[in-house]
């Protein structure tokens, strides 16, 4: 396919604007739509995945094939947002496909249709998703070992639930080469995102095409040759996406002189200005409250870095030991001095194993001697509870300390007199029956225990425990995929919106009935064979394309 060169010129001249929509999947939802009215920008990058996101998104998508992914991008683009990007022109490129980007692009061309976008190219990025192919790389060498215990995925047997490796910036760049309006990836790493974009506008998407690099080359082999600096400059594209990754925390929120920062009701979000020099400027959204400086920036940039000398992405290692920070005016901060070394030779695999049930429940003790009261309540439960050898319980006092290191905490313990505590346990176990068991000790002791013990809910319900399995692959066992998809027309009749309707309160009433089934061991077979005839019996809608490219 024919690509267009970037217009490296304007670079030159003028920064290049990335906003950041967001640090996470429950984040303000349509403060994406308040950064796209209030501010002029080039490309809105919005990261929704944390470590264990992609392991409920696959849970999801097990029980509904067209769930999966981050809902609250449908909430933003259809209060204006996909109106928003069109009329200005902005690229936007996210990982909120989750562990169903398919899905998520089609519900992105259904909003571009109704405002009538239908020129609309939406990319899907995908080939992070490891788990089909689980077997197959375990027979040819990979072992999966876990970063803490050393222990292989072999040897620990347990079923993995899921698995996805952190792709780099190659893909998102090669789908904004070839005229994509909106990225939809699965897990791409938070500051890819933002490299990506950088990547095309700088020219080195284009320069790889010419050169006849594909996607999973080593972009530092992308640049042009006039470059003589090519991993400095991924380093400090890459420091530019790390620090707006999360959102308006770089804005003021989670700022530990919190009390300094205008107006928090209204934070607004990030925007990294990127000139062709490589330099990084920091700065914010004019239409709301909070504030940018030199120790905001600063909290941020070793938010989540375990050595500084090796922050390791899936395109560069950044050494960040000789960075500078600079305010230079407000709401601006000039960011210098990151250093580029080549990229690993094995990417992150975020995975998780079954681990068996959980459940939780909580206590509320108020009045004098709260926390002995407490105490004995928790010493009442683990004696009535003491022959299911197989539970494992956690307690936390809340108010009585919980969150100090346990020597401070014992130091304090005589002064220690709260007015009220809650009083949390979590509880583990292979069997789901232990759970019951402790489910069931809960609300009984406000008539058994101390006295003033109240604030229970109903019993929870056991549910599977998902355990992060966080591990390294190597590069040649991964490969993106790239497809995009043209929307020409979405004629939904009304046979087809009644169809929606049923096929959705039919996979919700399933979806229920699995749940009742699978607390009776008797009923186990039923279930598997229920979960299957879902899955087939109910087909999926179908969005007409008028041309679908795989890259």
């Amino acid at each position: 396919m024919a690509v267009s060169k970037s217009n490296v010129a304007v670079l030159a001249h003028e920064p290049i604007r990335i906003g950041s929509g967001g640090g996470f999947w429950g984040d303000r939802p349509l403060a994406p739509v308040d950064l796209l009215k209030s501010d002029d920008l080039d490309y809105m990058m919005i990261d929704y995945l944390a470590e264990l996101t992609l392991s409920i998104m696959t849970k999801q998508k097990r029980r509904d094939p067209s769930s999966g992914w981050a809902t609250d991008l449908e909430i933003w683009l259809a209060a204006g947002g996909i109106d928003a990007l069109r009329k200005k022109k902005v690229k936007l490129v996210t990982n909120g496909g989750g562990a169903n980007p398919e899905s998520c692009a089609r519900m992105v061309l259904e909003q571009a249709t109704k405002i009538g976008w239908h020129e609309c190219k939406v990319a899907v990025i995908s080939g992070d998703d490891i788990l089909p192919r689980l077997d197959y790389l375990l027979k040819n060498g990979e072992e999966l070992t876990h970063f803490e215990s050393g222990e292989t995925i072999s040897d620990n047997g347990a079923e993995m639930m899921s698995a996805n490796a952190y792709l780099g910036a190659g893909p998102i760049a090669s789908a904004l080469e070839i005229g994509a309006d909106i990225i939809i990836t699965g897990r791409v790493a938070d500051a890819s995102l933002l490299v990506g974009c950088m990547l095309h506008s700088a020219g080195w998407a284009y320069n790889a095409f010419q050169l006849g690099l594909t996607r999973e080359s080593p972009v530092v082999d992308w640049a042009p040759k006039h470059i003589t600096n090519p991993l400095d400059i991924l380093a400090q594209w890459t420091i530019a996406g790390h620090l707006i990754e999360c959102g308006a925390q770089v804005c003021g929120g989670n700022y530990s002189n919190w009390d300094e920062v205008p107006n928090l009701a209204t934070l607004t979000l990030p925007i990294a200005e990127i000139y062709l020099n490589s330099d990084v400027k920091i700065t914010r959204g004019r239409g709301g409250g909070g504030m940018v400086n030199r120790k905001i920036v600063a909290e941020q940039l070793i938010y989540e870095i375990g050595d500084p000398e090796a922050y390791i992405t899936p395109d560069v290692v950044v050494d960040m030991r000789n960075i500078t920070i600079e305010d230079e005016s407000e709401d601006v901060v000039v960011v210098t001095g990151a250093v580029g070394k080549p990229e690993p030779k094995s990417l992150k695999v975020s995975a998780a194993v079954e681990g068996g049930w959980f459940a939780s429940s909580s206590l509320l003790i108020s009045g004098p001697n709260a926390l002995a009261r407490a105490t004995a309540c928790d010493l009442a439960l683990r004696a009535r509870l003491s022959a299911l050898e197989e539970l494992e319980i956690y307690t936390e006092f809340i108010g009585g300390g919980v969150t100090l290191p346990k020597n401070i905490r014992q130091q304090l313990q005589p002064i220690l007199n709260p007015p009220e505590v809650l009083l949390r346990w979590a509880v583990t176990s292979p069997n789901r029956q232990n759970i019951t068991e402790f489910t069931r000790e809960v609300a009984p002791l406000v008539l058994t225990g101390p006295a003033g013990v109240g604030g229970y809910g109903a019993r929870t319900k056991p549910r599977r425990q998902l355990q992060f399995w966080p591990t390294l692959i190597s590069r040649k066992s991964v490969e993106s995929l790239v497809k995009i998809e043209l929307l020409t027309h979405l004629h939904i009749t009304p046979e087809s919106e009644r169809f929606h309707f049923i096929r959705k309160r039919t996979r919700g009433f399933i979806s229920r009935l699995q749940d009742e089934l699978d607390e009776r061991e008797w009923t186990r077979p039923i279930v598997k064979k229920l979960g299957f005839e879902r899955n087939d019996s109910i087909a999926e809608l179908t969005i007409p394309k008028e041309k679908e490219v795989e890259i």
